[in-house]
């Protein structure tokens, strides 16, 4: 198998996220421990992707984290005792620095959405939102 890479990926920011967090180290391990509330800011192309989001409870939020060392194939926390791939952990350092979080919605209006549950820095750029559906994404002997 050829190693090709010189192919461009051109993805196009939907929306950006308003969070409190303005420091790598102001943020949580991980969202799902996170009761701070932020705001999605969906750009007005995208808003009509929303519809009402009835009885969508929690999205998967893709998003770019734009302040990680791309360079990092390995990380440490202080609780281990040797450094990890990064393909086998949750580091925001790798080589594309797409971030994944289970969001709780509080809020849909005007192409906001209201949400707790993520560890997004501020202004970080959103990729994608997708529902969650327990029947579909609960894997329960994973």
């Amino acid at each position: 198998m050829d190693e090709d890479t010189t192919t461009e990926i051109c993805l196009t920011p939907i929306g950006r996220i308003h969070s409190p967090y303005l420091e790598r180290s102001d943020a949580p391990r991980q969202g799902a421990v996170s009761a701070e509330k932020m705001i999605l800011e969906i750009f007005p192309p995208y808003q009509p992707g929303l519809g009402s989001m009835t009885g969508i409870t929690h999205i998967y939020v893709l998003y770019w984290m734009d302040k990680a060392d791309r360079t990092r194939l390995s990380a440490r926390r202080s609780d281990w005792n040797h450094p990890r791939p990064v393909f086998t952990i949750r580091s925001p350092d790798r080589p594309n620095p797409i971030a994944i979080s289970i969001a709780r919605i509080m809020k849909v209006a005007d192409g906001i959405i209201e949400v707790t549950r993520l560890d997004a820095m501020d202004g970080s750029f959103i990729l994608d939102i997708k529902p969650y559906i327990p029947s579909i994404d609960c894997i329960p002997d994973a």
